[in-house]
């Protein structure tokens, strides 16, 4: 009779596990990006709780997934918290999404979709020229701005910096809670930033000022599709936009504001001060005889401080331009 009894309890405690009522409490090791939806602590011992400095995630920002629990029903991921210390920590689920790459059962490795974070295998830098920009989009808010001496009159401004994935051509994007373009700029979440990157950023970028959220509607789209928290994304963007301009673009451009500029001649610029090949890796972009945009194609790695030239050198190969033998500089307010 005991031995009956103990066999039932059995029968059903793996019955029980079968259907999903029990799961494993084990974590195993996995690969992907955690995407915070709200604020939470990052703790040391999930099950102590044990966080010493008080850590936490921040909602809008992305984790690195170094773990997993209950791979089939993850209710808790270990990250990485560069601030914290130590910087393996442990956060809910209930806090944010999670795109796994590798390891975490169900989490798959997304191999196959457009819209999971970290498969870039190139980027693209967009920049503008503002004063062109703003003759085909007279009705933005950062159009209202005339002023010939503020930033966007004599350098080129921030549009973007784009992750890609070749297999998605154009459509590698939306990898966080957003999955889908919103049709005002300012109805995604607000990017949250400290003083010192939103001052960076809204220099580069006059939307931010203008208050007409471009910034928010680069990150959902494209700064979701890449591993770096959003002030480190936007921190970087800041700095390849600078190092273009002070390369000698800006310049190149300020002494011919108002004039006509051979095609060739930009190009051949560019590649004096940023290397002989970049000129195979920059699109042009012209509207109404102006030029309005360039994109730079970048490598995959783009780390922290890293050069431009370099990041030119070994990208993929692709250039174009719509802009004919010659375009116009255009100035700020006419």
């Amino acid at each position: 009779m005991i031995c009956l009894r103990k066999s039932v309890v059995l029968q059903i405690f793996l019955t029980i596990l079968t259907i999903g009522y029990i799961h494993p409490i084990w974590a195993n090791k996995a690969t992907g990006v955690f995407s915070a939806q709200q604020s939470c602590p990052a703790y040391v011992s999930k099950n102590k709780s044990t966080n010493p400095d008080n850590a936490q995630i921040l909602a809008g920002n992305q984790y690195n997934i170094i773990e997993v629990t209950n791979p089939n029903y993850p209710d808790w991921y270990r990250i990485i918290l560069p601030a914290a210390n130590p910087k393996e920590r442990w956060v809910s689920a209930a806090c944010g999404q999670a795109q796994i790459t590798t390891g975490g059962g169900t989490g798959g490795n997304g191999n196959n979709s457009c819209s999971v974070a970290g498969q870039a295998d190139s980027y693209v830098l967009a920049l503008s020229w503002q004063p062109a920009f703003c003759e085909t989009k007279p009705q933005k808010p950062e159009c209202k701005i005339t002023d010939p001496h503020v930033y966007q009159a004599k350098h080129f401004t921030l549009h973007g910096l784009w992750p890609n994935k070749q297999k998605c051509g154009i459509s590698y994007g939306f990898c966080g809670e957003v999955k889908g373009k919103k049709d005002n700029f300012c109805d995604y979440p607000a990017v949250q930033l400290d003083s010192t990157s939103q001052a960076a950023l809204a220099e580069v970028m006059p939307s931010v000022t203008a208050g007409s959220c471009l910034e928010r509607h680069e990150w959902h789209k494209h700064g979701t599709c890449q591993t770096k928290a959003m002030e480190e994304f936007f921190d970087l963007s800041v700095d390849l936009t600078r190092q273009f301009n002070d390369s000698g673009m800006a310049y190149f451009m300020n002494r011919r504001i108002g004039q006509q500029v051979r095609t060739e001649d930009f190009l051949n610029r560019v590649a004096a001060v940023l290397g002989s090949t970049a000129k195979e890796r920059i699109k042009l972009n012209c509207d109404q005889g102006m030029l309005v945009e360039i994109q730079l194609n970048l490598i995959a790695d783009l780390a922290p401080g890293a050069d431009l030239e370099k990041l030119l050198m070994n990208a993929p190969a692709q250039s174009s331009s719509n802009c004919g033998e010659t375009f116009r500089v255009d100035a700020i307010g006419q």
